[in-house]
This record gives C-alpha cells, structure tokens and sequence, in this order.
C-alpha cells in the first residue's frame, strides 16, 4: 500500500471485555474477547470457518489469531505507544513470509486519528479500559 493512501480501522468495545475491529467500515468485522477463545469473522469475501481469538498481553497489546477450520493462517500483535498517540499493527502470515507492519499515527495526521478513535471511544480508552 502506497504510504499516501489512506486505511480506515474503526475501534469499537465489544461486552465487557473485548473490542471489535471494522475494516473498511462495514466490509469485515472482527469482534472478540480477550479470553483466547475462537469468535468467526463475518463480512465479504471471508472464507467459511474463519475465526480469530485474541488475548490481552499488557496494557497496551493485543495479540489475535487468524484461524480458517482451526488451522492458524496468521498471528498479529497490536500495540498501542505509550504516549497513547500511535497504533502499530503488526500481522504475521503463516510460513516464510515477512510481516506486514501498518502504523496509525495520530499525531501526524488526523486521518490517522480518526482511525483509531471513533465516536465517544478511542482505541486508548478502550485498551487502557479493558485490561
């Protein structure tokens, strides 16, 4: 993706415990809790059998698993700074391949911000929430 272009990741919480991840808005949504167990991902163009869990590592990482019929497709760690202005998505393919790393940066560019703060709730608020 050229570093001009711009990627949208709408933050939601979901219960008590856990967030949901909308990419682009409306096409996939990812909604899990931190307690390691399997959620399916809906949207188009997802294969059947697609699912993720996700576990809180620390105040400020996620770790979620990409599994399509049980068989891990992907790894991905996201992690917010500590000065709580920047996002980093880092997504591990299955096999001998280089991740893919994306950073939001709400301090530069508002277009960043608003990626990951929506509404009423910012993905701060909710990982710092949600521990």
């Amino acid at each position: 993706m050229p570093i001009d272009s711009a990627s949208v990741l709408q933050v939601q919480p979901y219960e008590q415990n856990g967030l949901s991840f909308i990419l682009p808005p409306g096409e996939v949504t990812l909604t899990a809790t931190f307690d390691g167990k399997d959620y399916p991902i809906a949207g188009r163009h997802i294969a059947q059998g697609t699912t993720l869990s996700a576990r809180r590592l620390d105040q400020r990482t996620l770790e979620v698993t990409n599994k399509i019929n049980g068989k891990i497709t992907k790894t991905e760690r996201i992690e917010l700074s500590h000065d709580l202005k920047t996002l980093t998505r880092t997504m591990h393919p299955v096999g001998p391949h280089d991740p893919n790393i994306f950073v939001f940066d709400g301090s530069r560019n508002p277009l960043c911000a608003a990626a990951y703060s929506r509404g009423r709730h910012s993905l701060a608020t909710i990982l710092l929430a949600n521990r």
